[in-house]
């Protein structure tokens, strides 16, 4: 693991807890357990942070070529104490140094249904809620929906939200 990617790493996980503690969620950070973070509601909160990629690709038809090009953010799940994370939390930079263009909070059980069991891809499209035909999950459903985490209850005595009933 470099530096750069550290960084990156870290740079996520504090725009996170910034976006929870506005909520007035309290969020531990944990080392060595699979996971980023422990809530106050007993939610294992996994950060992923990535930068953009590009996939090109080229298509014939009628005899003409055709160049596509598409914007990605992929965000990888390394372990499998990883993947016993109850949410993951994608962050979408466009550069290091820019506010987060948007924030993927997953539930675990949908995880599987975005892409390949160890990675999570996030499109262009899903930022805008543009779904594509060929997709088979809405993921613009879990853009900055921080109330499957806020709602979620882990563990009997973990604070209820408010107003709520265990989930």
């Amino acid at each position: 693991m470099d530096l750069d990617f550290k960084r990156l790493s870290y740079l996520g996980e504090s725009y996170v807890q910034l976006e929870l503690a506005r909520r007035g969620f309290r969020l531990l950070r944990v080392s060595d357990l699979g996971f980023d973070f422990l809530g106050q509601n007993g939610a294992r909160v996994e950060v992923k942070t990535a930068l953009p990629s590009w996939n090109r690709s080229t298509k014939t038809r009628a005899g003409t070529e055709k160049l596509y090009k598409y914007k990605f953010w992929q965000f990888r799940i390394t372990t499998p104490l990883q993947r016993s994370s109850d949410f993951f939390v994608c962050v979408v930079l466009e550069q290091p140094e820019d506010h987060p263009r948007g924030f993927f909070v997953f539930p675990r059980e949908c995880v599987g249904t975005l892409g390949k069991s160890d990675m999570i891809a996030v499109f262009e499209s899903d930022l805008s809620g543009e779904v594509k035909k060929k997709d088979k999950e809405d993921r613009h459903q879990y853009l900055n929906n921080w109330g499957l985490l806020l709602e979620f209850h882990g563990w009997p005595g973990a604070p209820l939200p408010p107003g709520g009933d265990p989930v």
